[in-house]
């Protein structure tokens, strides 16, 4: 485009826009039904970003065009819309009401609607319940236990978070099934980036090169839940289907804050607190005698133990609580925040810059975010207004080295293994004691070896409205929105020459080092058409058309030296060998989207809407696949016939349909050519996994229906929601015959799922008095995942457990039964070699109850409270601890399993606890390590304290306009009866199925904070 045309088009929009209204200046006052003024009540134009505050006297002033429409809503108290007409003064009085019903969510790309009218169950919490209560590392894990249909898992407890969010179950079998995540417009990436620490030269937990084990934390960690207003789940294809193909597991909508109309606020705030390990496993309690060395099955022999012992002493050795020596460490949390925000109905602005430096509760681990946000909303005439966003984040995590290990370097695992009388104390030199069980002295891996990331990251969003036409029944505008997200991630990996475990492994070398780097960015650019009709006042319909691009370009590279020089080496060059290797990967999606809402005096909503997808990573490049939706809502409590008012205020039938996609992983389409080295000389190979070149995307569909009441003036509302959601053609492995020359076709559409749930909240104003109120939420929901379909034999899905440990497996439905994915097989098999099928890793439910109290006019006290229900992991823990002699109760003989042996005939009760659970005794089967980890969590717990101004005034003048003092703590307290750290650990993170195995993983911590605010 020539500058000329630009100018031409300019130059017509601005006449247009002058032409199509004339503003005037509006006055007037908002109180409420008492005539008391309301300071801070929102003021705002109808369709548009012009709006103000009132101020202490509830007092507005606006310049908006004389066709328009104004919108007065306040927290408390129902919305209220006004035509201007001619008029130059409005004052209004708001009545009471329930303003959740009054919010606005996402039904569209570019159009939303009140939640009264939503035909979805929309989950959406505020600021308030992000990071008013108490300070949460990261923004996954802000929502943990608050929205129902939400299943969040802490993988690890190590810091900087590491979280698996699921929404309504899986939604595939080897595809992400994490949700789509997008703020301010901006589609953002939540890799968890491979660091190296998994592999071969650290804690061998995998085999592959790429670190598919490293226990890394999420990206989504990088974003300062500080800036964060209001958050938005579409939790299935129904709500999500207009997100088309990268909306298969759901869609995160964040929106950050905003600055307001008057005067500048500035707000300093102050968070100082402590971290300490949630629940021990208390490996050190188990006393030692003959009887325990003599029966015992160690990593080493019965004499060897023998031996040991009586070196360090026998029964007069000192004994170590190690693992409280490892995880006893308090670490010091600091949050400092400052921002400015404020403008006028021309130019708002919201700036924030936040520093956050978290310790471990081991030595030398801790998670630090630097984050810098600048916000923008600019009205440049009544044709045009533009919303700029800016992000810049620096973070850093230590996160030493846990989890599966199989060189002895893993932390949990070697705790589980060492007996307290083993003395593994550094000596006076800087030496360490060898380890003779498991290879690997673990303060030697405390103090000397590294697992660190460091990340700069940049997300900028960009909002363009242009309005066409604004007349007061009929506006058209044209919304462009785009973004960009660029990562830029570098991870070390560290071992000294010097550690012991070198030797044990039979690596060849001594010391290694891996510098891993990653670069992701993705951008993202939409546009689209809205045009909204209202006719007679009765029927509006709001009609959206456009296109969105989208683009994700990721390469990883590493370098690994091997073999070390000794000393504080780390430079790769300088070791003996060096391995490389990079990886890249690359797309592109196209969308084209039409949608059509209808909306008949707020009585009957009817929405239908259909996207048009295309992808690189398809086999056909250029195919488009439709994802239709439609939904209705009807609203009863709002019709004439309506007389009970009084009791039921709100009455809203709803159901609605849709479809989402995924597309195969990057590679699948393709055959990769592996490089060899022949007669010294490069070439290529065929490999024996084949790309399918006709590959389509996975898809689902869902069928979600409810119904929201509202009982005395929506005092008390009730949302329930039954879905059924089903994933078409799930993408795998196609096994080949062995004469074909090739054993696979990967991302072959093999099966079905289903996913089916339900879903209730209940939201209660329990009190409401002068200077006593009390608002509870009440959340419960379950899903059940089955597979409906199977074209090929039964499987196990890989690295899902530990072989006859259990493991999660694909079964053909068989006999009229179908099987579950996420539930744990194993011993014993039948005669048709068909595995036992034993608990599922998802609960049989959750709920969770929110709950906030301000009394005396200036306090404020909330906590959230979370049960999960019957969810079973395939844990390592007990059997870990078993073989080394350190479980708790190793010496007792009351197991559950002593029984059932004495019935089969497989024992007469007397084996101990330690040797009858260990594998491989008699009658012991998959359904020991399959064990129960419900808990009942309290997640958030605060008081909070508003000091009244009287009392400052003096001392600051009006200098300061608040003070708010308060204390706060997350995952404050457990209880739970499982073996093991945390009963949410999951050792290999963000996969769809596999998630639920544990071997003592980073513990959780107790986070406390004492709070200091305030308002200039």
């Amino acid at each position: 485009m020539n500058r000329k045309l630009l100018v031409w088009l300019w130059l017509f929009f601005g006449l247009a826009g002058t032409a199509l209204a004339q503003e005037q200046a509006v006055t007037g006052r908002v109180t409420d039904a008492q005539g008391a003024p309301i300071p801070g009540a929102s003021v705002a134009l109808k369709g548009r970003t012009i709006g103000t505050n009132t101020d202490a006297n509830g007092t507005y002033r606006l310049n908006v065009p004389a066709t328009g429409t104004l919108v007065f809503s306040f927290i408390g108290f129902a919305t209220q819309e006004v035509a201007i007409g001619n008029r130059t003064t409005i004052n209004v009085q708001l009545t009471e009401g329930n303003q959740q019903l009054e919010e606005v969510v996402v039904t569209g790309l570019a159009t939303s609607v009140k939640r009264s009218n939503a035909a979805n169950a929309v989950s959406s919490i505020g600021a308030n319940q992000i990071s008013g209560v108490t300070k949460p590392q990261t923004v996954d894990g802000a929502l943990n236990g608050k929205l129902p249909g939400v299943n969040i898992t802490a993988n690890s407890g190590a810091p900087g978070g590491g979280f698996s969010v699921k929404l309504r179950g899986i939604s595939s079998v080897t595809q992400a099934s994490e949700p789509l995540y997008i703020i301010d417009g901006v589609y953002i990436d939540n890799s968890q980036f491979n660091t190296g620490a998994g592999t071969g030269s650290f804690n061998r937990a995998t085999a592959q090169t790429t670190g598919t084990q490293d226990q890394a934390s999420n990206r989504i960690a990088d974003i300062n839940p500080e800036d964060i207003e209001n958050i938005e789940v579409l939790k299935g294809p129904s709500a999500a289907a207009i997100y088309g193909t990268r909306a298969n597991a759901g869609v995160i909508l964040i929106t950050t804050k905003r600055g307001k109309n008057g005067q500048t606020i500035i707000n300093f705030g102050q968070d100082l607190g402590f971290a300490e390990v949630n629940k021990f496993a208390g490996m050190a309690a188990s006393p030692w005698n003959a009887e325990k060395i003599n029966n015992g099955v160690f990593l080493i022999s019965n004499k060897a133990m023998a031996d040991l012992y009586a070196a360090a002493g026998g029964n007069q050795a000192r004994r170590y609580d190690y693992e409280r020596e490892i995880y006893g460490q308090k670490g010091l949390l600091r949050n400092t925040k400052l921002n400015v925000s404020g403008g006028t109905d021309r130019l708002r602005y919201y700036v924030n810059g936040s520093v956050l430096s978290e310790d471990g509760v081991q030595k030398y681990t801790g998670f630090k975010r630097n984050s810098f946000r600048a916000n923008i909303d600019a009205k440049l005439s009544d044709f045009i207004d533009i919303s700029t966003g800016s992000n810049y984040v620096n973070s850093s995590s230590s996160r030493s080295f846990s989890g599966n290990d199989n060189n002895g370097v893993s932390l949990g695992y070697n705790l589980a293994y060492l007996p307290p009388w083993l003395e593994q104390h550094q000596n006076a030199d800087g030496t360490y004691p060898a380890n003779p069980i498991t290879g690997q002295n673990l303060f030697q891996v405390v103090d000397r070896m590294r697992n660190t990331e460091q990340t700069n990251r940049f997300i900028q969003s960009m909002n363009v409205n242009f309005y066409l036409l604004n007349e007061k029944n009929h506006q058209l505008k044209f919304a462009v929105t785009g973004g960009i997200d660029y990562i830029l991630s570098e991870a070390q990996a560290y071992a000294p020459s010097d550690m012991q475990y070198f030797v044990g492994a039979g690596l060849g070398y001594f010391g290694a080092v891996r510098n891993t780097t990653n670069r992701s960015l993705n951008t993202n650019i939409q546009g689209f058409l809205v045009d909204n009709l209202q006719l007679n006042g009765d029927l509006n319909f709001t009609t959206s058309v456009g296109t969105v691009r989208l683009t994700n370009s990721q390469r990883q590279s590493y370098i690994e030296g091997r073999g070390l020089k000794p000393g504080p080496n780390k430079n790769p060059n300088t070791a003996d060998t060096r391995v490389t290797d990079t990886y890249y990967l690359e797309s592109q999606d196209v969308g084209y989207v039409a949608q059509e809402e209808i909306n008949w005096k707020d009585r009957i909503i009817a929405t239908g809407g259909v996207r048009f997808d295309k992808s690189s990573l398809n086999g056909d490049n250029n195919k488009l696949y439709t994802f239709p939706k439609a939904s209705l809502a009807i609203n009863v409590a709002n019709f004439g016939f309506w007389t009970s008012r009084e009791l039921v205020s709100s009455l809203k039938l709803r159901a609605a349909y849709g479809q989402t996609g995924r597309s195969p992983s990057f590679g699948n389409t393709f055959t990769s050519l592996t490089n060899v080295s022949i007669d010294g000389k490069s070439g290529v190979t065929v490999p024996l996994q084949l790309g399918n070149a006709t590959a389509n995307p996975e898809t689902a569909s869902e069928i979600e229906t409810g119904v929201d009441i509202g009982f005395l003036n929506n005092r008390l509302t009730l949302e329930a929601t039954y879905y059924d959601k089903r994933v078409l053609n799930f993408l795998y492995q196609y096994q080949l015959a062995p004469s074909v020359g090739a054993t696979q076709i990967n991302a072959y559409p093999v099966g079905d799922l289903q996913n089916k749930g339900i879903e209730l909240s209940l939201n209660a104003q329990v009190f409401k008095k002068a200077g006593l109120s009390w608002n509870s939420t009440l959340n419960y929901w379950f899903n059940r995942t089955k597979v409906t379909r199977l074209a090929v034999p039964s499987f196990t899905v890989p690295s899902s457990g530990f072989g006859g440990f259990g493991t999660n497996q694909i079964l053909k439905p068989r006999d009229g039964q179908t099987f579950s994915p996420t539930a744990w097989y194993g011993s014993p098999y039948d005669a048709n070699g068909n595995p036992t099928a034993y608990n599922d890793f998802q609960p049989r439910f959750n709920l969770s109850t929110y709950n906030m109290v301000t009394f005396l006019n200036n306090f404020t006290f909330a906590f959230l409270l979370h049960w999960s229900y019957k969810n079973y992991n395939a844990t390592l823990n007990q059997e870990l601890m078993d073989e080394g002699g350190t479980t708790p109760d190793w010496l007792n003989k009351d197991n559950l399993y002593q029984a059932e042996r004495v019935a089969a005939g497989l024992g007469d009760g007397s084996a101990y606890n330690g040797v009858a659970r260990i594998a491989g005794s008699p009658g012991v089967t998959t359904r020991q390590f399959v064990q129960d980890a419900s808990y009942v969590k309290l997640r958030e717990l605060s008081l909070y304290y508003t000091v009244p101004r009287a009392s400052f005034n003096k001392l600051f003048g009006n200098t300061v306009k608040g003070i708010r003092l308060g204390v706060s703590g997350n995952n404050v307290f457990v209880w739970t009866k499982y073996v093991g750290y945390d009963p949410e650990a999951s050792q290999f993170g963000n996969r769809p199925i596999g998630a639920g195995v544990d071997l003592l993983s980073f513990p959780a911590s107790r986070r406390l904070f004492f709070h200091l605010n305030f308002t200039f």
